[in-house]
């Protein structure tokens, strides 16, 4: 028994090292790449500032540098929020058709009553939740081709 077991848990579970491992891998190489993005955009900047400070002085290079970095996270943080905005639109439009797909409060109480009639096992409870399920899939069926 304990071997039919040990094989079931290789074919459910038998990914999950080689999944970990992979994960890992990847938290390694981003957290690398993010520092070395970092270095670069450092590195421009610098670089950015000492061409400007040999055009127009050192005071105003900081203010020019200083100017379009604010404006490039403002830019950017503008662009988050639109996006963060429409898929807030989305998923509210989401909800409402997940709820106009709900049937009413009627058929939902009638459902709810269902657990109550399968307790007796009776024929008598097996065909009146066969009668429910049968309206509640003609009703839905019906709406959706409206």
């Amino acid at each position: 028994m304990l071997p039919l077991f040990q094989q079931l848990g290789i074919l459910a579970f038998g990914k999950v090292k080689p999944t970990a491992r992979r994960l890992t891998r990847l938290l390694i190489g981003g957290a690398v790449i993010a520092v070395l993005a970092l270095t670069t955009y450092v590195s421009l900047l610098v670089a950015l500032g000492l061409y400007l400070s040999h055009e127009v002085g050192g005071p105003l290079a900081a203010v020019i540098v200083g100017g379009v970095t604010a404006i490039t996270a403002i830019v950017i943080a503008g662009i988050i929020a639109l996006v963060n905005r429409r898929s807030e639109r989305k998923l509210e439009a989401q909800r409402r058709a997940a709820r106009a797909r709900l049937p009413d409060p009627m058929t939902l109480q009638l459902l709810a009553g269902v657990p109550a009639l399968l307790r007796g096992r009776s024929l008598l409870g097996a065909v009146t939740v066969a009668a429910l399920v049968y309206g509640v899939t003609r009703l839905q069926h019906n709406s959706d081709r409206d």
